[in-house]
């Protein structure tokens, strides 16, 4: 019986819990790490990113921009310089049947008939000429407060949290390392990132849509063939839509102009045909009967 009595208090002892003395004092647990917040401008390229149909017949502009938002859940913002230029975005001309494409590429190919552009800013989804669209991304206004941050790193978050495509050549290597202190208030984002680059000793050109950060030989070389900085009030208008939608150029140099395309930098003037003179008015016969 005693035998019997000890084996079961020695059960009890042993399927006690363990009590810690920072447990017993009424200690908090260790809080978990902090799950990984996901920035509005991921949340926005990954529903651009998101595979589907896309199917609109006969659609204006602004029903498929109403799609677009329901879809993406993101803002949408149109020039309003476009619509100096006549485009009429309740006009239904919007045609595209598309299988299993991404978002944003069947939106290109749904803008492309209106010579349109769109792309990421931090406001959201921004609709445009092309140069309309680079200018807006290139003048985003932005702060910067380095203080010994590595070049590299700074410019990448630039570009992550604006949307423009900044590039830094990758033969820069630990040059691309080098620590950048610089504080600049309300400035346009290519602003930013060419004074940025002068005090890491790099030098910047713009080539279309692309800012590339390189050494400044190499800049220099470049610069020739390269576009200048953007300027504050694009330049590129979108011709004038007639009633029926937009319509084919005529043909120059034999190749068959696209709908709604920009009006080219070097217009070619074509010369006027001479003018015949005006007939002679006819000699008035005398009346019968009249010398």
């Amino acid at each position: 019986m005693r035998s019997t009595l000890c084996r079961m208090f020695a059960v009890a002892v042993f399927a006690a819990p363990v009590v810690t003395p920072s447990l017993a004092r009424g200690a908090a647990p260790t809080p978990a790490a902090p799950a990984k917040t996901t920035s509005p401008m991921d949340a926005a390229r990954k529903a651009l990113d998101e595979v589907g149909d896309m199917n609109y017949q006969g659609k204006s502009l602004n029903e498929v921009i109403g799609d677009l938002k329901d879809r993406a859940k993101i803002g949408v913002t149109i020039d309003p310089a476009v619509y100096q230029f006549g485009l009429d975005p309740n006009q239904p001309t919007v045609t595209v049947t598309l299988k299993q494409v991404k978002l944003k590429d069947g939106l290109q190919q749904a803008l492309a008939p209106f010579n349109l552009k769109c792309g990421l800013t931090r406001d959201g989804l921004y609709i445009s000429t092309e140069e309309g669209l680079i200018t807006k991304q290139f003048r985003q206004r932005v702060n910067v407060n380095c203080d010994g941050i590595a070049f590299g790193t700074a410019v990448k978050q630039l570009s992550a949290d604006c949307g423009a495509n900044i590039v830094i050549d990758p033969r820069l290597k630990d040059k691309a390392n080098a620590a950048v202190t610089l504080k600049l208030d309300d400035v346009p984002l290519e602003t930013a990132i060419r004074l940025m680059a002068e005090v890491a000793d790099l030098g910047t050109v713009r080539m279309s849509n692309v800012l590339f950060v390189t050494t400044t030989e190499r800049a220099d070389k470049l610069r020739p063939n390269a576009d200048g900085p953007t300027q504050p009030a694009p330049g590129n208008p979108v011709f004038p839509f007639p009633a029926g939608g937009p319509v084919p150029l005529p043909a120059v140099g034999g190749a068959a102009g696209a709908p709604g395309v920009l009006l080219p930098a070097n217009p070619v003037v074509v010369p006027e045909l001479p003018v015949a003179p005006p007939p002679a008015p006819e000699k008035q016969l005398p009346a019968p009967g009249k010398p």
